[in-house]
């Protein structure tokens, strides 16, 4: 586990050499203030009074620590982008109780470090692999670990209350929750704190049987007076007993507010708003220039495009309005509907139509703005041409015909993260799919904040300066250092000892006429300036590039330095919020770290008597044998492969890695994926998912001995000299196996192109087996409930472009619909219902079997056989029997 500490001097005081200012927040009495103020004077640190008249930090640049609650002030992104700390108060409780400097990162106000306010202890009932998951996951956002059950702990996990740290804490009543694992597991899912009431014992609702219906979700305090971009009437301040009286805003002192004129807003709410600024120390302004604040409601326009460059507060009339109703500044990036809305949304979702579900007042509100906002087409009523369900939790009719319409149902992040990226976010990532029990996601509303980096990027990007352009061309070269930096020789550390790095030849002249940006030129013993000459071909390229590598090696040695510091150069500022997350939580569960071998230049040693014509050689020598070892070490992928059936592994989770790793040098890859499959591989022909679903593709079937000869041989055979042969079950099922993937090459995962096929819940192998079967054949397949007025239209005639899929359609009947059911009476009353609905899309109900589509889909042609219908006089036969 990583140290979560600063190394000190301990003879010296600890907050020695430190300078803080704290930020007054109404959150923060005065008495509390004033106790912070006499622990950092009294332990060495320096005390920088914060400008409360105007909510801003003093002399920032002189200053090492702001202490705040909250991220959400005026200073807090210019002081990352100065690699200042901002750490909550309890940073400084922590340092004195522990004599260290604690690591401020684990103190952090920055929304994405969602677990920063928690501290957790684990009990023995956790196993120990399961503790070192969550505590590392908690300690990656911010949150902090004791060993020991404390006063100070705010979460404890157990699975049950039998256990000496239950018992303690509910003994001596300390103030924290007692929650099962689960909590976490569900937190990092979505990358959200949630409510842990569900997860807490000793009666958690998650492992109720029949908990009943979700509860209503609390309002977001995140959401209010930010539900729309557009507000009506301007507010009250809070702090104002009465309309009648003057009203002012302290947070307009000594600013310029520019209203912009796309508000379209009124003589009379302009005229109030005019006399508010001015009651409040401020002015109003028509030049963009003089202005410190905009609003506007798009992100378009001249004056929206130099404002946001100057880096002036741009908002809309809704953030304007906040202003005035709670009298205290806040980023209008802050809030979703705080930020002036895109011109024609967000790409890609003017084609969709969004519904919503479990989302009540403010919430439902809000959402159905934000929609809006994106350009997507917002429906009160859900329908079959929706294309997306964004709900809550998952207990509602809506969501349950949206599984029967094939309509994306997700929660509300894909939509904030969505809008908050100016880019249509993917619905294959989990996080938006994701919906823990008994929780109503309606609770975490409008978290999510505009990114910094994506709104400059599509609306208003900077114009780079030279001296810019002169840094981020150095960047880059130090990006392609760090690539050589594994072949090339490495200097000493000490820069005394380093000498010159690359001694050139005398006689050669230094080429004056370059426009590209080098670094200094370099000196020989003897003092004369020399260079390469630009036409000795790729070999001087070389030098040059090593040499400049080499004249950076002390700068990125700095840099390498900053890394190493807790919360690293880029903590906070215009980062991805989730890719924090992300990196730091996939791959293992909770978000172990790997802690693979880093080198850096300060380890680097040079020869400084050897020619440089010498260490080319040995530079270009070095890189192609890096490249021959990758290259021997790992082929490029030949078969994609898809198993079914084989149980090698079944026992054995070690050997299974091991083996497939094995195979992935030899150029094998193990998949899951049948669509993705160009190898399948069984023991026999079998009627597995995996197996029915990668025969649309036509891959290249082997038996088994084709795997076990490659893992003994370390290498590929042929896959003729292992073909998967079984002619019992291809006599019993009627068809051939070879000619099936003939026809499958012809169709091109199109035989069941505009079918649309029916199936019950009851089936047998469950019906999202057949939905996958029918999917990987380019149809559709949904779930039947009895819903009479869905709609179904006849198949259309095969295009040219389909002709070769058309002669394995030859027995399509076109206006016949299908139904997958099983012989039970129990299926009757869906069978009548389907009837009623294939009567009133004048199409020919047909119910049958499972083995109708498993018979299509392995024989890829459209085939009908009497044996395969059901119907109630069909079952009550074979129910006599």
């Amino acid at each position: 586990m990583a140290d979560d500490t600063v190394m000190e001097d301990v003879s010296r005081p600890i907050f020695d050499g430190l300078v803080f200012t704290i930020n007054p927040i109404p959150s923060l009495t005065v008495n509390y203030i004033e106790t912070l103020s006499q622990d950092i004077l009294q332990n060495g640190g320096e005390l920088v009074s914060f400008d409360e008249e105007n909510g801003r930090v003093k002399n920032l640049a002189d200053i090492t620590h702001i202490v705040s609650t909250t991220s959400d002030f005026p200073d807090y992104n210019a002081a990352l982008d100065q690699f200042k700390h901002v750490v909550r108060p309890v940073w400084i409780e922590q340092c004195l109780q522990k004599k260290r400097l604690m690591n401020p990162r684990n103190f952090s106000p920055d929304p994405a470090l969602f677990m920063s306010d928690v501290v957790i202890c684990c009990c023995p009932d956790i196993p120990e692999g399961d503790q070192e998951a969550i505590i590392g996951g908690v300690l990656a956002l911010g949150g902090q670990n004791s060993n020991a059950m404390s006063k100070m702990v705010t979460h404890l996990v157990a699975m049950t209350l039998d256990n000496d740290k239950c018992a303690l804490a509910i003994n001596k009543r300390l103030r924290c929750q007692i929650v099962l694992p689960h909590w976490f597991d569900d937190c990092l899912k979505l990358g959200r704190k949630i409510p842990e009431g569900p997860y807490t014992l000793p009666d958690p609702e998650i492992m109720a049987k029949d908990p009943g219906p979700v509860a209503p979700g609390k309002t977001s305090r995140e959401i209010r007076n930010a539900t729309t971009p557009l507000p009506a009437d301007i507010p009250t301040p809070l702090s104002s007993p009465s309309t009648k009286q003057t009203r002012s805003v302290q947070a307009f002192k000594d600013k310029s507010i520019m209203l912009s004129d796309d508000l379209k807003i009124g003589s009379r709410i302009k005229g109030t708003l005019e006399e508010l600024v001015r009651n409040g120390g401020g002015k109003m302004t028509d030049d963009v220039e003089d202005a410190d604040i905009y609003i506007c409601h798009y992100r378009s326009g001249p004056n929206y495009v130099k404002a946001s460059q100057a880096g002036k507060d741009v908002g809309n009339l809704s953030w304007l309005y906040h202003l005035i109703t709670h009298n205290a500044w806040t980023s209008p990036m802050r809030r979703m509907l705080h930020y002036p809305i895109p011109l024609g949304g967000i790409p890609g979702f003017n084609k969709y139509k969004i519904s919503l579900s479990n989302y009540t007042g403010e919430a439902r509100v809000y959402l159905e703005n934000l929609v809006k906002a994106t350009g997507a087409e917002f429906t009160k009523t859900f329908r079959q041409d929706n294309t997306h369900l964004i709900t809550a939790h998952m207990g509602s009719e809506k969501c349950e015909a949206a599984k029967e319409w094939n309509i994306h149902v997700v929660n509300h992040l894909w939509l904030e993260e969505s809008y908050s990226r100016c880019a249509l976010q993917t619905l294959s990532d989990p996080r938006y799919t994701h919906f823990p029990r008994r929780t109503n996601l309606g609770e975490i509303l409008g978290q999510t904040q505009i990114d910094r980096a994506a709104v400059e990027k599509n609306f208003f990007k900077r114009e780079e300066k030279p001296q810019q352009l002169k840094e981020k061309k150095s960047e880059k070269e130090i990006a392609k250092s760090n690539a050589l930096s594994s072949a090339v020789p490495r200097p000493s550390s000490d820069p005394a000892e380093r000498g010159t790095p690359l001694a050139t030849k005398k006689g050669r002249r230094a080429r004056s006429d370059l426009n590209m940006q080098t670094p200094a030129a370099t000196r020989n013993s003897d003092g004369k300036e020399n260079g390469t000459s630009p036409t000795t071909g790729s070999r001087s390229a070389k030098a040059r590039a090593i040499s400049k590598l080499h004249d950076q090696a002390s700068d990125i040695a700095k840099f390498q330095n900053e890394m190493k510091r807790p919360g690293g150069v880029v903590h906070g500022g215009r980062r991805d919020k989730n890719a924090e997350v992300t990196e730091k939580t996939s791959s293992k569960s909770f978000g172990r770290e790997s802690t693979g071998s880093k080198r850096s230049f300060d380890e680097m040693d040079v020869d400084k008597d050897e020619d440089n014509a010498t260490e080319e050689e040995e530079a270009e020598e070095a890189l192609k044998k890096s490249k021959k070892a990758k290259k021997e070490k790992k082929q490029p992928i030949q078969y994609r492969m898809l198993l079914s059936k084989d149980e090698r592994w079944a026992t054995d989770q070690k050997k299974e890695a091991t083996d497939k790793n094995k195979l992935r040098e030899i150029g094998l890859s193990i998949i899951e994926d049948p669509g993705r499959a160009n190898m399948l591989c069984a023991p026999k022909i079998v009627r597995t998912r995996k197996f029915v679903a990668a025969l649309a593709a036509a891959p290249t079937i082997v038996g088994t001995s084709f795997l076990d000869f490659a893992l003994k041989n370390h290498k590929l055979p042929p896959p003729e000299k292992h073909p998967l042969i079984d002619r019992g079950f291809e006599k019993q099922h009627g068809f051939r196996l070879d000619e099936s993937l003939e026809r499958a090459r012809q169709n091109k995962k199109r035989l069941l192109k505009d079918w649309v096929i029916f199936c019950t819940e009851a089936v047998s192998g469950g019906w999202e087996t057949f939905k996958d079967i029918t999917e990987a054949n380019g149809g559709s397949c949904q779930l039947w409930k009895g819903r009479t007025s869905l709609t179904v239209s006849r198949r259309k005639i095969a295009t040219p472009e389909d002709q070769e899929v058309s002669q394995n359609l030859e027995e399509d009947e076109g206006d016949v619909v299908y139904l997958i059911s099983e012989p039970k009476k129990a299926e009757f009353i869906l069978w009548k219902k389907f009837r009623e609905m294939a009567h009133i899309n004048n199409m020919v109900p047909r119910i049958v079997r499972s083995e109708w589509l498993l018979f299509v889909a392995m024989a890829q042609y459209v085939h009908w056989d009497e044996k395969w219908e059901l119907s109630e006089e069909i079952v009550e036969t074979e129910t006599e029997k």
